[in-house]
């Protein structure tokens, strides 16, 4: 996981490199930063309101990179951001029943590109992935728009018991890797399957419906999608995640995006 790999890949290389030095030095260190994507932000958010109290930062260069660090770091940035080009960061609380509000107000800053249905959907299958199956302490989710290059960047995370340690609980005893890619083909820790949910469910709309790509980064798993390309990761301790991250990349289309055509629902 290195230099040549998708973007998505190496955005998240960019979070375990902070991290791995802030381990050796007791020091997390920005200086170097000038840009910040969901993929790096939010496992980085949860890494600092972990660690603020006993690590030194090092902030950003640019003072505008730091303001917008600081403001994703709080729950529900949008109090504090124009959301023109953005879903801020949002905590999930621990109870589902609140988060319905919360995440009607942030989808409501964000824009639906593909369209209401589509992009809520997604959004919200992702969502509900993790109160399903996570147990998280801590669970974000953030999208940005980058408009000059036509895209948007989706990210959802918690720090959970990781895709194999949910599908450990039905009985199913996979490695971090495997667990993703059974996970992506269907495979589900509920007892019953639900129709059209699920990570395939996810994986096909982005793929087919947006022609996006997906990353998953579970334990020490990782699965990289693009629909051409299907990469797998087996990651050191120095680059795994405890929990999981998904993030996605899909154009900022006006079309509409076929909801049906890309779901069993």
């Amino acid at each position: 996981m290195a230099i040549g790999h998708p973007e998505l890949v190496r955005r998240y290389m960019e979070y375990t490199d902070i991290r791995d030095k802030a381990v050796k030095t007791g020091k997390v260190d920005l200086e170097n930063v000038r840009f910040l994507t969901p993929t790096t932000l939010l496992p980085l958010s949860i890494y600092l309101r972990r660690t603020m109290r006993s690590l030194t930062l090092i902030p950003p260069p640019n003072p505008n990179v730091e303001s917008y660090l600081w403001c994703m770091m709080k729950d529900r940035g949008f109090d504090t951001l124009n959301g023109s080009t953005c879903l801020p960061v949002v905590s999930l609380p621990k109870n589902e029943d609140l988060s319905q509000p919360i995440m009607k107000k942030a989808y409501d800053l964000a824009g639906d590109p593909g369209g209401k249905n589509a992009f809520r959907y997604l959004v919200g299958e992702l969502v509900d992935n993790i109160y399903q199956h996570s147990r998280f302490e801590m669970a974000l989710v953030m999208a940005q728009q980058y408009r000059k290059s036509g895209v948007m960047h989706l990210c959802i995370i918690d720090d959970g018991i990781t895709i194999a340690g949910s599908l450990l609980g039905s009985g199913m005893v996979l490695d971090d890797e495997q667990a993703i890619i059974d996970a992506l083909e269907g495979a589900s820790s509920k007892k019953e399957q639900e129709r059209g949910r699920g990570l395939g469910t996810t994986l096909s709309l982005t793929l087919k419906g947006y022609r996006g790509c997906m990353l998953v980064v579970s334990g020490r798993g990782a699965i990289y999608c693009d629909g051409e390309n299907d990469l797998r990761y087996r990651l050191s301790d120095r680059n795994k995640y405890e929990g999981t991250l998904i993030s996605m990349k899909i154009p900022l289309t006006t079309e509409e995006v076929d909801l049906y055509e890309h779901t069993s629902l």
